[in-house]
């Protein structure tokens, strides 16, 4: 219910009604009520896994299995030494994403 009035599956727009069909309609009402009328970002799911799949290497890494877990989980030496060293070049204490010169 929106506004006093009983909003039904069918009354929805089809692209919004494709949503309500996998959230459920009183969640995707809900969503209304919240952000009704704004763009929203909705993420990829790899975006949402990062910062678990960071804390899982933190947790795996023993201080010399780069490699090992470069290949397991399908990132460069370099991203493995960035997530277990808090992103810091241990020389310069400076980002080492900042230091990579733009492709553009």
């Amino acid at each position: 219910m929106i506004n006093g009035y009983d909003i039904r599956l069918e009354d929805l727009p089809p692209e919004f009604r494709t949503i309500a069909e996998e959230i459920s309609l009183s969640a995707a009402l809900r969503l209304v009520e919240l952000r009704g009328g704004e763009g929203i970002y909705v993420p990829k799911p790899d975006q949402l896994c990062r910062a678990a799949r960071d804390r899982a290497i933190r947790a795996e890494f023993d201080g010399n299995n780069y490699r090992e877990l470069a290949r397991k989980y399908g990132l460069t030496v370099v991203w493995i030494r960035t997530i277990v060293g808090g992103g810091k070049s241990s020389k310069t204490g400076v980002d080492i994403i900042d230091k990579q010169q733009s492709l553009f």
